[in-house]
């Protein structure tokens, strides 16, 4: 998850679809708010909360959802105290108050009463004025770009939990791979045997980018197939033989010693 601060008010925050796969999400999950995303929220509500120095008694965080072409989520967190409500309560006052006077009924009857390409250009003079009112209201044409100087990117992870799940073709296979994991953060860990194949599933606890990498990378080197918090591990648990139920790193690495 990519965190900038635009300014001491707004937060930008972007999410990679493959992040939230990760954690077990899907973008449209995320964007329609879907019960299994609280702990994503409290966990973005606490990151962007840090950021602003949002004080939640006195201040209102508004977001706003929006999902990317790639599959991506973006979100906008904007603080608001007291004087942004009133100020932006007053704008959206002044701005209804125009958006009636421009589609008073008579003037609705008189592109009515237009005919041919005068009707149409009539009733895109008005949709224009109301369009250019809304955005008035959120301030898109107070976009300043030299406020892009003010900002601060970071980068924090989605979860610091992630459960692997590791394929062998042998028992050996898993054994060396255990002895160079061994080291790393891993909290629980659990050998199957499904089918005639070797499945090792472990949590590791890390934000820290070099030990994901070092994780992944033996994965990829020692076993045949890795997996992230994948719902495959729910089939090997549930259908598996289980070898080795509980530390199952420590475990096989003694073993290949």
């Amino acid at each position: 998850m990519i965190i900038v601060k635009m300014n001491a008010t707004t937060v930008e925050c972007s999410i990679a679809a493959s992040e939230l796969h990760e954690i077990g999400l899907t973008p449209e999950a995320v964007i329609e708010g879907a019960e299994n995303t609280t702990s994503f929220f409290a966990q973005l509500n606490r990151e962007v909360g840090a950021q602003l120095d949002y004080d939640p008694e006195t201040e209102v965080m508004m977001m706003s959802k929006n999902m990317m072409m790639d599959g991506s989520v973006r979100i906008f967190a904007v603080k608001m105290s007291n004087e942004d409500i009133q100020k932006a309560t007053d704008r959206i006052r002044g701005a209804a108050d125009t958006i009636l006077k421009m589609l008073t009924q008579e003037k609705v009857d008189e592109i009515k009463a237009k005919t041919g390409k005068e009707k149409g250009v009539a009733l895109n003079e008005v949709i224009t004025n109301v369009t250019d009112t809304i955005n008035r209201i959120y301030g898109k044409d107070d976009f300043d770009p030299s406020a892009m100087e003010q900002a601060t990117t970071s980068y924090q992870p989605l979860s610091e939990y992630a459960r692997y799940m590791m394929e062998f073709d042998n028992f050996d296979e898993v054994k060396r791979f255990a002895k160079v994991v061994q080291k790393l953060p891993i909290v629980d860990s659990s050998l199957y045997k499904y089918e005639d194949r070797y499945y090792l599933i472990a949590g590791l606890m890390s934000a820290n980018e070099s030990i994901i990498y070092d994780m992944r990378r033996a994965g990829v080197e020692y076993s045949q197939m890795l997996t992230v918090n994948a719902p495959e591990a729910m089939v090997v648990e549930e259908h598996g033989e289980s070898l080795i139920a509980d530390d199952a790193v420590v475990h096989l690495a003694d073993l290949a010693r």
